[in-house]
């Protein structure tokens, strides 16, 4: 983001040991179940929502570098798309009149009723817009016009849509020409990652229903001109050890 056009701010709730525990306690023992998408991703959220901010900030090592590599302008119209509580929004909190307007699109109901009350405590309304439904729909209601978005983002989002190729067809359609996709997310690293560990975090993440693939960074360089892309290593809280791969993605569409 140019600059002149104000600060990243650092996004870090804080949670209690005990709060801690109570999300643990749900991404490991939770029952995950229901025959729709959307009833899955709510059996494991929604006894985590109120939680899920102060717990996954700590794991989601790309979310700040990819928003701080972002090249929004004023007057930029923004999609997050499986945006879950709108804390994306909250890296911008001090320079919100750089946007006309956003838009966070999640599936899950009680991650979008967080976003929702997020927007209504910090006065956003009228600027940023909550809409549940599907990343994939071109019909979804309240998104704006095809060709009329400036950024797309996907923040740890694309690896839990199972037709994930279609939701970079609905941001491809969404986007401007000249306008930029942006993506970080969990992921696989076959040139520097030992194949027992691609297995190991595919399959643990695969529990969570988070399909882990190293398709996403090549299909994201053959649909977009590519900017910028990084892969680094982080850990998660209580896990010693252990790291995961993660990446960020900045590219531009076509004109």
């Amino acid at each position: 983001m140019d600059p002149s056009l104000g600060a990243v701010v650092d996004y870090a709730p804080k949670l209690s040991f005990w709060q801690d525990l109570e999300v643990l306690k749900t991404m490991w023992f939770g029952k995950i179940e229901g025959d729709e998408h959307q009833a899955v991703l709510e059996s494991f959220y929604a006894s985590q929502a109120h939680l899920y901010d102060g717990y996954r900030h700590r794991m989601l090592h790309g979310r700040k570098p990819m928003v701080s590599n972002i090249p929004f302008k004023k007057g930029d119209v923004w999609v997050d798309m499986g945006g879950g509580t709108g804390s994306n929004v909250e890296y911008f909190r001090e320079c919100m009149d750089i946007f006309s307007k956003v838009v966070v699109v999640d599936l899950t109901p009680s991650l979008v009723e967080v976003a929702k009350k997020r927007v209504k405590e910090n006065g956003w309304e009228g600027k940023v817009e909550v809409i549940e439904g599907d990343a994939t729909s071109a019909l979804l209601e309240g998104l704006p016009d095809s060709g009329t978005v400036d950024v797309v983002t996907f923040s740890y989002s694309l690896s839990m849509i199972p037709d994930w190729q279609a939701a970079l067809a609905n941001a491809l359609r969404l986007l401007k020409p000249g306008g930029h996709l942006c993506v970080c997310d969990f992921t696989v690293d076959p040139p520097n990652q030992w194949s027992m560990m691609q297995y190991f975090w595919k399959t643990l993440f695969a529990s969570d229903h988070v399909m882990l693939s190293e398709e996403h960074i090549k299909v994201l360089e053959s649909k977009f001109i590519k900017e910028k892309v990084e892969i680094g290593y982080g850990s998660f809280p209580y896990v010693p050890f252990l790291r995961c791969p993660y990446y960020y993605f900045v590219g531009r569409k076509r004109n």
